[in-house]
């Protein structure tokens, strides 16, 4: 088959579904089908195993209701992939609820990032130059090391290398000696270190390898974290989930109204079997209703037949819609919570969550999945504290002190700590972040902790860093009280008694 091409399946015009004689699993898998989905998309819109869903299609098929045709991909939507890890053998997977991903490139990034008015700048230096220095200069924090060099990440050392000398080439500080550069010759020296960095750490296997397990963690947060936070998103999935118990429900009471035992054969060639008569319409409303119609071919007696009450027959037509929705809905809701166990047999707990923030929504007097919510909720949090704190260690190692900051400070947000408090208020110190902020997570981590030195000696540097020199000694004191044996604050004391600090 042609790469530009992918098999959907499409309903076959003309046939009555309403006569189809199907069962409920059938008439789910059709409600499905809208002449865009492929067998994959299917099975993650229904949630059937592999077995279930070819059979269904196999029924379909063979009654004439759809049929598969190829279609070319550029003119179509492009399907969602499958997560990372699933195997082609596997069973097919259950509804997938994702959180789009956001790129940009660097150029976009930084374009919000400078004013334009920046390149009017005087200095010996093109306009595109000016730009281009801009432009990366602004994308630093928020560009990999791949992306400084402008290199794939599957680029091999030979490429990272070319790419560096390239970039030496045009950004070395050298290459500019007597122009007059002004505020561009500190961006430039800037543009040049990092790149330099992300050289040397590209082309050492070792550092190489933690680095990209570093991008991994973050990019599986950063996802984690919308879909534990993007109401929106969820919001859209659980109406989405209504529409199909809506659908599902309307295609369940089409098809009891031709039940599979009055329902007339399919035609072998897919053609639209045979109009129902009225008569037997008749006879099937009545054995709904629990009477029974005159016989196929009777001659209708001069007295009309005795019909129920209109306000019965609509009580009856009510109820049994209620039914169907609630049988539409359950069917929804076991689906995500399929997907939650599934996701917790993987140890997902952020995905079952989500999942079950679903099944929640759509059952909310469900006490039993309430429950399950708060618990996969409590759990998920948790997991994704500690990858964050990974993630902040990994910069923190890399001197990257602001962005372990926040990488501290969304661990702190799923998992009070002391230690995570200090955590971000060193980071902003060291960073020379908001000094306001490591005040209040300083003493956030004494409040917790008060006993412990090292908070303290964290604290008294926030003071010192703010002007407050008085409060920085009591608060060293206080940390030699504690340990009076302890070295390091008796250094500190000695320090900011001489006036060295």
């Amino acid at each position: 088959m042609d790469s530009n091409q992918r098999t959907v399946a499409c309903r076959v015009q003309g046939v009555d579904e309403t006569s189809l004689p199907i069962g409920p699993e059938e008439a789910f898998v059709l409600a499905q089908v809208d002449g865009k989905t492929t067998s994959a998309d299917l099975a993650l819109a229904t949630g059937l195993s592999r077995e279930q869903l070819e059979g269904a299609l196999t029924r379909l098929i063979a009654l004439g209701a759809i049929r598969f045709e190829e279609v070319d991909q550029a003119s179509e939507p492009r399907p969602q992939p499958r997560s990372e890890g699933a195997g082609a053998s596997s069973r097919l997977e259950r509804p997938a609820i994702e959180a789009p991903r956001r790129t940009e490139t660097p150029h976009q990034a930084a374009a919000a990032l400078y004013d334009p008015s920046e390149l009017d700048e005087a200095a010996e230096l093109d306009l595109i130059r000016k730009r281009r220095i801009l432009d990366l200069f602004y994308a630093l924090d928020s560009s990999t090391h791949y992306e400084v060099l402008g290199v794939p990440r599957a680029a091999d050392k030979k490429e990272i290398k070319d790419a560096y000398y390239d970039a030496v080439r045009q950004y070395h500080p050298d290459r500019f000696f007597g122009k007059q550069l002004g505020s561009f010759k500190t961006k430039l020296e800037r543009i040049f270190q990092r790149m330099t960095e992300a050289h040397d750490l590209l082309t050492r296997k070792k550092t190489r390898d933690e680095y990209d397990a570093y991008l991994r963690g973050s990019e599986r947060n950063a996802s984690e974290d919308r879909l534990l936070s993007d109401e929106r998103a969820r919001a859209a999935e659980v109406e989405q989930a209504r529409r199909r118990i809506e659908e599902t429900a309307r295609l369940m009471e089409r098809v009891a109204r031709n039940p599979p035992d009055t329902a007339p054969p399919a035609s072998p060639h897919g053609l639209a079997p045979r109009p129902i008569s009225e008569d037997e319409r008749r006879r099937a409303l009545a054995r709904r209703l629990g009477r029974s119609g005159p016989p196929a071919g009777a001659t209708t007696s001069s007295a009309p037949p005795r019909e129920p009450p209109r306000e019965a027959v609509a009580e009856d037509l009510r109820r049994m819609w209620e039914q169907r929705v609630l049988a539409a809905r359950q069917q929804q809701v076991d689906q995500y919570l399929a997907t939650a166990q599934d996701a917790l047999k993987r140890d997902e707990a952020v995905a079952a969550a989500n999942a079950l923030r679903i099944a929640a929504s759509l059952a909310p007097d469900d006490a039993g999945i309430t429950a399950l919510l708060e618990q996969a909720t409590v759990r998920a949090a948790a997991d994704l504290a500690q990858s964050y704190v990974e993630q902040a260690q990994y910069e923190e190692r890399s001197g990257r002190w602001l962005a372990a900051a926040r990488s501290y400070d969304r661990a702190v947000r799923g998992k009070e700590s002391p230690r995570l408090h200090e955590r971000i208020a060193h980071c902003l110190l060291e960073g020379e972040g908001d000094v306001r902020e490591a005040s209040d997570h300083a003493r956030r981590a004494l409040a917790l902790a008060p006993d412990n030195v090292e908070y303290r000696i964290t604290l008294a540097r926030v003071y010192l860093k703010a002007g407050l020199r008085q409060s920085a000694i009591g608060e060293f004191e206080r940390a030699g009280q504690i340990a009076p044996n302890d070295d390091n604050v008796k250094s500190w004391l000695r320090r900011i008694k001489r006036g060295e600090l």
